[in-house]
């Protein structure tokens, strides 16, 4: 029999005790929702997500919306703090390509260039700072609302940023990860360790080859064996990625004890959430049965245009950049795209229109700021960088760790919510009291387990049988068929009373 815990248990040995990352693409969730009256903000609750992939997409849509978030740990709620900090960069100490390489190295690699390291190390102090001044916090990042979290849980926040600044940041023996992931890798194949290249392989074709197409599987077994996943710029990927440490509690010498090391995802891979999926068909050419695009090339282009859109309110319309193939000629010997004496002239080009526009909008911002200061009243002078910040749609409430139970007893948050979003390792908190948090009509969404590779096919095929139990107990009823539910990424369902 398939039960929801036997689900968690094999989740556990592959995916690990933390998520650092989802195990689903990416969407909008606010095209999910029915209601908007009288131009409220919509109301959105997400259970178990991991990443704030779906806060990300919203960010580009037109519409106000407000993210009630809660995750099982708070090292992830650490991670969304960073990661929101490195897409709000203000467009002016940080270029594009550069804000889209380092959110997909902290985001996605055990193992980071020095320069990311960096950053990491320089924002802790400001994170810090955030966790302990409500006012500072709304100054530098006012899209997220810490105020609903615990003292205590503040404090251990705190705890882990001075983690992520301690003056050791580099040094692979205060968190040697590259060990912590090959102990993981063993203790996960088991005898089956010598044999690890033919075990991805294998993953691969049976789980992933069919479902995400864009996926490479070379790609796939580096990731495997290595744990970085994003080498989008030529570089050293050597220094421990700090924002990847988390501690659980294990029987050590007869006693518990907190083990600290990375617990988190050695099957699935980060690529699921931005790498799989394109609106560009050009993205799934094909050639010689191998794909023209790697799915660390998809996701970099698919995050540079949702940063693009955050920063500038607008689609971002530029092709992707040349892919692996575009130099090797076709079955002619003719090359397949530009000579490179053509590409450097228009790289040349492109970089001097860049140039321009940023001379303009430097002056914009600038003549911006001294008009603001000049017209008086003013009791703190606004800098530069406050008016060039990216301003943002969606807030983002961080709740405390374990109150799902509670939220139903708060009278102010029933028949609330536009939409409620359930992860596949939380779909246990669907019951009658959650969906007593939803508006009349209004949707929920479970996460689909179809990129889940530790998965048996009698718990795959389970999964949809069990889950419809506990919507007709919680007075839901699927939207769709069996079949196309199961192609899904999500499983979607409507409150009827």
């Amino acid at each position: 029999m398939v039960t929801v815990s036997s689900i968690r248990m094999s989740l556990l040995d592959g995916v690990g005790h933390i998520g650092w990352w989802g195990l689903s693409p990416s969407q909008d969730l606010t095209t999910y929702c029915k209601h908007n009256k009288g131009g409220a903000p919509l109301r959105i609750l997400c259970v178990g997500a991991n990443d704030l992939r779906h806060v990300i997409e919203m960010m580009c849509s037109n519409r106000e919306v407000e993210v009630y978030v809660m995750e099982t740990n708070l090292e992830q709620y650490c991670r969304h703090i960073l990661l929101l900090s490195v897409l709000l960069q203000p467009p002016s100490c940080m270029g594009l390509q550069e804000k889209t390489e380092l959110y997909l190295d902290l985001y996605g690699n055990s193992l980071v260039r020095s320069a990311s390291s960096k950053f990491v190390l320089n924002s802790a102090s400001s994170f810090i700072r955030m966790v302990t001044d409500e006012d500072y916090q709304q100054e530098v990042l006012p899209m997220l609302d810490l105020s609903l979290l615990k003292y205590k849980e503040r404090d251990f926040i705190e705890g882990i940023f001075k983690f992520w600044g301690a003056t050791d940041a580099k040094s692979k023996e205060a968190f040697p990860i590259d060990k912590f992931w090959d102990g993981r890798v063993r203790s996960y194949l088991g005898t089956r360790y010598d044999a690890g290249k033919n075990v991805y392989d294998m993953d691969f074709s049976m789980k992933l080859k069919e479902r995400a197409t864009l996926l490479d599987s070379r790609e796939y077994a580096t990731w495997r064996q290595t744990g970085v996943g994003f080498e989008v710029r030529d570089g050293v990927y050597d220094t421990p990625n700090r924002t990847l440490c988390s501690g659980i509690i294990k029987m050590i010498g007869g006693s518990k004890r907190l083990a600290r090391g990375y617990w988190g995802d050695i099957v699935c891979s980060p690529y699921l959430t931005h790498g799989i999926f394109s609106p560009l068909k050009s993205m799934y050419e094909v050639r010689n049965r191998i794909n023209v695009r790697t799915a660390s090339e998809v996701a970099e282009h698919n995050l540079l245009s949702l940063i693009y859109q955050i920063n500038t309110g607008h689609k971002y319309n530029k092709p992707p950049k040349p892919d692996r193939f575009s130099f090797a000629g076709n079955d002619k010997g003719e090359p397949t795209s530009a000579t490179l004496e053509e590409v450097a002239e228009e790289d040349e080009e492109e970089k001097e229109e860049e140039e321009k526009k940023d001379d303009d909008k430097t002056v914009e911002i600038t003549q911006k700021v001294e008009n603001a200061n000049i017209s008086g009243g003013r009791r703190k002078k606004l800098t530069l960088m406050e008016l060039d910040k990216p301003k943002s749609n969606v807030t983002v409430r961080l709740l405390p760790l374990g109150t799902m139970d509670q939220l139903p007893k708060k009278e102010n948050l029933l028949k609330s919510f536009d939409l409620i979003y359930l992860s596949s390792s939380q779909v246990s908190y669907f019951t009658p009291e959650l969906t007593a948090l939803l508006r009349d009509d209004a949707n929920l969404l479970i996460e689909n387990v179809k990129f889940i590779t530790p998965l048996t096919k009698d718990q795959e095929k389970g999964y949809l049988p069990k889950i419809r139990d506990m919507a007709t107990k919680a007075k839901c009823e699927l939207l769709g068929s069996n079949d196309e539910m199961n192609n899904n990424f999500h499983l979607s369902f409507h409150r009827v009373d």
